[in-house]
């Protein structure tokens, strides 16, 4: 054999070589893929996106803190006043007197001689009625009286030994204080104010 048909041999032969080769490598129709290899540390990997009809879990509203209002400033130069602490309030005491009975120290005031002039009652009560005597020191005179009282309105008639009739009349406050007018038989007579305080029997001499 020449060159010539040796080179066309060794062509045939690769020619063959190939094919076969190429049917080897190709797997046939039944051939089952192999799965693909696991991953590592044997962990799978999740879908981000939730199966179709599984409930999306709503997220929780988040709480906003409330804003807390800042403090004003402080004045300078000055201090806060001390907030006023509550103090006990005075129990009253229970009246003096129950009654109209009793010493009454009476202050005459004249408005013709601008001086106060002294002089006492000495009452009685008996339900509505007052009864007693007035006992002025200038001049010294002693007159009777009756009289009435329901509560707060007095009205006493004074009678001397001549005969000669007086009224002292106005009101009274807790048994203890009179307020009122002394007024004469004179129709003229203007009258004179007064006022009395319910005194304890020990201060009158």
């Amino acid at each position: 054999m020449n060159l010539r048909q040796l080179a066309l041999v060794a062509l045939a032969a690769l020619a063959v070589g190939g094919t076969a080769a190429a049917q080897v490598a190709q797997p046939g129709p039944g051939a089952a893929t192999p799965p693909p290899p696991p991953p590592p540390n044997g962990s799978v990997a999740t879908p981000s996106v939730p199966l179709i009809g599984t409930p999306v879990p709503s997220a929780a509203p988040s709480a906003v803190p409330a804003a807390s209002p800042s403090p004003a400033p402080a004045r300078r130069g000055r201090r806060a006043a001390p907030s006023p602490e509550a103090s006990p309030s005075d129990t009253p005491e229970p009246p003096q007197f129950q009654t109209m009975d009793g010493v009454w120290e009476v202050q005459m005031q004249p408005l013709t001689t601008f001086r106060t002039i002294y002089s006492h009652l000495y009452v009685t009560q008996k339900s509505d009625q007052l009864t007693g005597r007035w006992v002025k020191d200038n001049p010294r005179e002693t007159l009777t009286f009756t009289g009435t009282f329901d509560g707060r309105l007095f009205k006493l008639t004074l009678k001397n030994a001549k005969g000669d009739t007086y009224t002292m009349s106005g009101y009274a406050e807790n048994f203890g204080d009179m307020v009122g007018l002394y007024t004469s038989a004179d129709p003229k007579d203007k009258g004179t104010p007064f006022t009395a305080s319910h005194r304890k029997k020990e201060r009158i001499t």
